[in-house]
């Protein structure tokens, strides 16, 4: 085979994006270049899945197979509790106020400053190395991405082929052998919708789906629990209103699950299975109160596997390492042999994953929130969290720049409207939220669900002035416009 062509494609991106190119492999030295196969899943739940020990029966067995043929990070976190910027941040190896998607809408802000090294999102990086590249669903949002081959979503996910399995099969297995045909390595960003709102059987669903898609439902979940087989999440109280409410997310994550199923058996067919890295995260928490759109860990905390035949040891658990949806851009080109990309904040976990490190170098993560939709002032929300294993540390930005006056909108689904009903403690935990203090400080170990804030709390007054200190440290270090307002508080 020729390389000539292939070093031409190089020699261009490289006066593009003048990546440093330190000691990686060519392409053109791998005999078979490798292809990348990126999955989530929409609003799950942190602890839902099998393999982080959720005890609801069969809920994700395709996802519990993934993760035995590969390792699972259990401490991943996503950049930021809301699908947009998330996604964004997993595509770019950059925080949202580096890549200027900071929330959903008119993105980047008229006030986003420009890094001083603009850097290529994954799809166009690996486009320009002959990668064909595709997404299915949840890529627009996004910012600038190169796609050969793009499938879009109806309104809240509502078209026929956004939550079917069999639609998943069908439009992988296409794009594969498109991919195969033309001779090229793929790359696919495949995003099945559910377990995001509406969950089946609820009243949301059949208004929705009687606004944008009346004549052509989707496939209902293949599985049906009862309340008793639910497992409740820390940040909610365990109470029978609440445990109703939870029944058909599990359905829609089952459903969920069985759209990755379809994608991986599609893989598996076309005979590229072993020469794929597979990566599976969510893109934020669950839609209740504490979980999506905060920066509690329900909101941010994901499981995270990577999956590489002959190169990442199946049945693998890492708990020991912090990953960051950040660090998945690096790891996959690390992976494929192609040099790095300068300037961004995401770093390379693959030699974690090959034995060659035992754990990754982070030490906490950083998670933020800016944006509740456009970039409006009005909508202008900024949070900040360091978080690791032990405890999470939370600045909320607009509460200080308002003085108390500004409050946070709450998504308020069913098992809100159910459990508020019935729980003094869920009625306070949500009228906290709305009204939040500056700061708070959780001890995770014993408070996994966030509801003892601690930051007046003496005894811990050692732990809160070091996290303050990483996360004005981490907020110079990537230049977020926010360093300042922290900094009158940090100092």
């Amino acid at each position: 085979m020729k390389t000539s062509s292939r070093w031409v494609r190089w020699i261009r991106l490289l006066m593009l994006c003048a990546p440093v190119l330190a000691s990686a492999q060519s392409p053109a030295d791998r005999a078979q270049p490798l292809n990348v196969l990126v999955l989530t899943l929409d609003d799950m739940g942190f602890g839902t899945t099998g393999m982080e020990g959720c005890t609801v029966p069969g809920v994700t067995p395709h996802l519990d197979n993934l993760a035995s043929e590969g390792t699972l990070f259990t401490h991943g976190y996503v950049s930021v509790p809301m699908c947009g910027p998330s996604r964004a941040a997993l595509l770019t190896g950059r925080y949202p106020h580096s890549s200027g998607i900071m929330g959903h809408g008119k993105q980047p802000p008229d006030s986003w400053v420009k890094p001083a090294v603009k850097t290529p999102p994954l799809s166009s990086y690996l486009h320009g190395f002959g990668y064909r590249t595709g997404a299915i669903l949840k890529n627009f949002r996004c910012g600038e991405q190169t796609w050969d081959v793009r499938h879009g979503e109806q309104g809240y996910g509502m078209g026929f082929d956004d939550r079917n399995p069999a639609s998943f099969y069908e439009r992988t297995k296409a794009f594969i052998a498109e991919a195969e045909a033309m001779k090229k390595p793929f790359f696919l960003y495949a995003n099945p919708i559910d377990p995001h709102d509406p969950w089946p059987g609820t009243s949301q669903e059949k208004e929705l789906q009687a606004k944008f898609n009346p004549t052509k439902p989707f496939p209902g979940p293949e599985r049906r629990y009862t309340s008793q087989e639910v497992d409740v999440p820390a940040i909610l109280p365990d109470i029978p209103s609440v445990r109703r409410s939870l029944v058909p997310y599990y359905e829609s994550l089952h459903r969920g699950d069985a759209c990755i199923g379809s994608i991986l058996k599609a893989l598996e067919e076309s005979g590229q299975a072993a020469n794929t890295l597979v990566v599976f995260m969510a893109d934020n928490g669950m839609c209740v109160p504490g979980a999506k759109n905060t920066l509690y860990p329900h909101g941010t905390r994901t499981p995270i596997v990577f999956k590489l035949p002959g190169k990442i040891k199946p049945g693998t658990i890492d708990a020991d390492s912090i990953v960051c949806a950040i660090d998945i851009m690096p790891t996959i080109l690390e992976a494929c042999g192609l040099p790095p990309v300068e300037g961004i904040e995401g770093r390379s976990v693959y030699d974690v994953l090959t034995g060659g490190k035992r754990q990754a170098e982070r030490e906490y993560a950083l998670t933020s929130f800016d944006y509740w939709n456009d970039s409006k002032a009005d909508q202008f929300f900024p949070m900040r969290s360091i978080i690791n294993k032990d405890f999470c540390y939370i600045w909320n930005g607009y509460v200080q720049m308002s003085g108390g006056k500004k409050t946070l909108p709450m998504p308020w689904n069913q098992v809100v409207r159910e459990g508020i009903e019935n729980s003094e403690k869920l009625a306070e935990r949500i009228a906290f939220m709305r009204k939040r203090p500056v700061e708070e400080f959780y001890d995770l170990s014993k408070d996994p669900g966030c509801w003892n804030n601690l930051i007046n709390d003496k005894d811990y007054r050692k732990q809160i002035d070091h996290f303050r200190a990483v996360l004005k440290k981490e907020m110079h270090q990537s230049n977020d416009p926010q360093r300042f307002a922290f900094g009158k508080l940090a100092d």
